[in-house]
C-alpha cells in the first residue's frame, strides 16, 4: 500500500519560485542581493561597500611594526607638503599682492545632495568660513565680495571689501542662504564682473565660483554666456571654477580661457584642497627682457628707450598709488562714505578727508587705495619667500660633530636633536621620502642653522622669516 510522504521541494524549484516572485513583486530583487554578497559588494558585517568609505577609513593607513606606529606615514605627509613648496621654484616670478576677488557660491537645490556629509551645503559653508580668514591673512591687501546664484537669478550678499568680520557674518546667517531652484552661470558672471568695472589694471581680478549643478539655467537673450566668457578673457579676470559634481565643458572652457584652474572635488579632503590651492598670489614668470631697464625708465619719467633710439614706455603696473590713513579716536559718531551711516571711529582718507570704516579699501570719493603700513608690510611674504631648507644627511653630521661645529638643539626652539649614535641606528630607516632629513636636521642655505621639521613648517607656512637670517 502507498504511503504519502510529506512533500520537500528541490533547490532548484526555491530557485525559480523566487525568481518569479521577484518579478512580479517591486523593490529589490532577493536573487541580486545575493548575486551582490557572492561578488564581494557587501563586506562580513553586512554593509555595502560604498559605507566602508566613510566607516573604515583607517584601513588605508600602514603601520610600521606590531605596535602599530604611524611615524613613516607621517613623514610621508610632511614630505608631500616639502616637495610642493620646493616645486614652486625660486626663479623670477611677478605676483599680485593687490587682488580683487569676487566668490560665486552656486545655492541651487543640488546642494542638498548628501554625498558629502552631512550636505554640499553644510560642508561648503564651514569651508569659506574658513577659508576666508586664511586668505585675508595671505592677502592682507586684498578684498573679496560674495555672489549668490539660485532661482535662475543672481543676488550680492556682501559687496567688495576688505573687512573678513563682516563677510564672516555674512556667512554665518543661514537664513539668507537657503538652496532652492536652479543656478544661472551667465549671471553670476555678469554680476561679478559688474562690481569689478570701477577696478584698476594694476590688481588681480578673480572669480572664484563653487558650481554644484551639473547644468546652467542661462537666460533667452542676445549676450550668451560664450559672449560673457569672451568678456571676461577681455578684461583679464582670471576666473576659477570648482565643480562638486563632475566636469562640466562649459565651465572648464571658462576656466582655461581665462586663465585660471578647473577642478571637481571627490570629497571633501578634495575639495578644501582644492580650495585652499586658489589662496596664494596668482604667479607670472616674468622673461628678463621685460624686467631690464625698468629702473632706468622710471628715472626718465616713466619713458624707456627701445631698439633704434625710440622711445618705449615702461611696464604697466610698475608704480600705483596708496596712501596711508589717520586713524579717528573712538569718540563721536559721524557718517562714513561707504555705507553712510553713523559710526563711531574709522580712519581718514589721506587725499579727500572722508571718512572710511575699514582699510583696506577704494576710497568712494577720489578712488584712492587706503592701505595701513603693517598690511603692506605683510603683503610682501610672497614677493620675498624663505628659502627652502635642505636636508642634511649622516655624513654632514658627522663631519660637523668631528669639527665642533655641530649645534645639539634646533636653532628655533632649543629641542635637541637626535644623537649620532641613534642616527646611524635609524637612518636607514627614517629615509622614507628625499624631503625628509634622516637626521631630523634642515638647514638654511644662509645662515647655516639647523632647523627641525616643525619649525621648518612654521617658518615656512606662518613665520615667513628665517630667525637666523633676521639676526
Amino acid at each position: 500500500m502507498a504511503v504519502d510522504e510529506d512533500y520537500a521541494p528541490e533547490a532548484d524549484d526555491i530557485n525559480i519560485d523566487d525568481d518569479e516572485d521577484d518579478i512580479d513583486r517591486p523593490g529589490p530583487s532577493r536573487q541580486r542581493k545575493g548575486k551582490g554578497r557572492a561578488n564581494g559588494q557587501t563586506g562580513g558585517d553586512g554593509m555595502q561597500t560604498w559605507e566602508g568609505a566613510y566607516t573604515r577609513s583607517w584601513d588605508v593607513i600602514q603601520e610600521d611594526d606590531e605596535e602599530g606606529g604611524l611615524q613613516s606615514t607621517v613623514e610621508k605627509l610632511l614630505a608631500r607638503g616639502r616637495r610642493k613648496r620646493a616645486m614652486a621654484g625660486e626663479g623670477p616670478i611677478r605676483r599680485s599682492i593687490i587682488r580683487h576677488m569676487f566668490i560665486i557660491l552656486d545655492l541651487s537645490e543640488s546642494m542638498r545632495d548628501k554625498d558629502f556629509r552631512p550636505t554640499r551645503w553644510e560642508v561648503t559653508l564651514q569651508y569659506l568660513r574658513g577659508y576666508i580668514g586664511e586668505w585675508f591673512d595671505q592677502n592682507p591687501l586684498g578684498q573679496i565680495g560674495i555672489v549668490l546664484m539660485r532661482d535662475r537669478l543672481s543676488e550680492t550678499l556682501i559687496p567688495m571689501g576688505g573687512n573678513p568680520q563682516e563677510i564672516l557674518a555674512a556667512l554665518a546667517d543661514k537664513r539668507k542662504l537657503e538652496p532652492s531652484g536652479e543656478p544661472s552661470l551667465q549671471n553670476g558672471l555678469t554680476m561679478a564682473k559688474g562690481g569689478m568695472g570701477h577696478l584698476p589694471v594694476t590688481s588681480s581680478l578673480e572669480i572664484l565660483v563653487i558650481f554644484s549643478s551639473i547644468s546652467t539655467a542661462d537666460p533667452d537673450g542676445p549676450t550668451s554666456i560664450q559672449q560673457t566668457m569672451k568678456d571676461l578673457v577681455q578684461s583679464r579676470v582670471r576666473t576659477t571654477i570648482i565643480s562638486l559634481s563632475g566636469e562640466i565643458k562649459i565651465c572648464k572652457q571658462i576656466s582655461e580661457r581665462t586663465g585660471g584652474k578647473f577642478g571637481v572635488a571627490m570629497d571633501e579632503d578634495h575639495l578644501r584642497e582644492l580650495l585652499w590651492e586658489t589662496i596664494p598670489p596668482p604667479a607670472q614668470t616674468i622673461a628678463a627682457p621685460l624686467t631690464v631697464g625698468v629702473r632706468n625708465a622710471l628715472a626718465a619719467g616713466g619713458v624707456g628707450t627701445g631698439a633704434g633710439g625710440r622711445n618705449k614706455p615702461a611696464p604697466a603696473g610698475d608704480l600705483m598709488v596708496m596712501g596711508f590713513p589717520v586713524r579717528l579716536p573712538l569718540g563721536g559718531e559721524t557718517m562714513c562714505v561707504c555705507h553712510g551711516i553713523l559710526k563711531k571711529g574709522g580712519y581718514l582718507c589721506p587725499r579727500c578727508g572722508s571718512k572710511l570704516c575699514d582699510v583696506p579699501t577704494d576710497c568712494e570719493v577720489c578712488g584712492l587705495m587706503v592701505v595701513s603700513s603693517p598690511h603692506l608690510a605683510r603683503s610682501f611674504w610672497f614677493l620675498f619667500p624663505v628659502a627652502e631648507y635642505g636636508v642634511t644627511p649622516a655624513d654632514t653630521v658627522q663631519e660637523d660633530h668631528t669639527s665642533r661645529r655641530l649645534e645639539p638643539t634646533c636653532f628655533g626652539c632649543d629641542d635637541p636633536f637626535p644623537l649620532l649614535d641613534e642616527i646611524a641606528v635609524s637612518a636607514g630607516v627614517n629615509q622614507v621620502d628625499e624631503a625628509v632629513s634622516p637626521t631630523g636636521r634642515y638647514r638654511c642655505a644662509k645662515c647655516k642653522n639647523d632647523f627641525c621639521v616643525n619649525c621648518d613648517i612654521y617658518v615656512h607656512h606662518t613665520l615667513h622669516t628665517c630667525p637666523g637670517c633676521a639676526q
